[in-house]
């Protein structure tokens, strides 16, 4: 396995967000976006998706055989995803190769 190649980094991250919700989760985006110090409601949101991303980009791998795989999750080269935990949970081999 190989790290992905140019994973983007959360600075990175240029997004252009348009959103809508209902009253109550409105109120909770403005109370999560006081609690971390956001000047809005989608300055949260963008730093929220920006993290995620990024996090998941620094986490996913490319194994020998062209999947891309990211915690237990994995995708053929088509786009196809796939499960990589299909060993029984007692089998100690890798499962990535599975």
């Amino acid at each position: 396995m190989k790290p992905l190649p140019n994973p983007i980094t959360e600075r990175e991250v240029k997004i252009e967000l348009q959103w809508s919700a209902d009253q109550r989760t409105t109120e909770a985006l403005q109370r999560q976006a006081a609690l971390m110090g956001c000047h809005s409601p989608t300055d949260y949101l963008l730093q929220a998706i920006a993290a995620v991303l990024a996090g998941n980009e620094e986490d996913t791998v490319v194994t020998d055989d062209g999947r891309l795989v990211c915690g237990r999750d994995a995708y053929d080269r088509d786009g196809v995803p796939r499960d990589v935990w299909k060993r029984p949970i007692g089998d100690r081999r890798s499962r990535l190769n599975a």
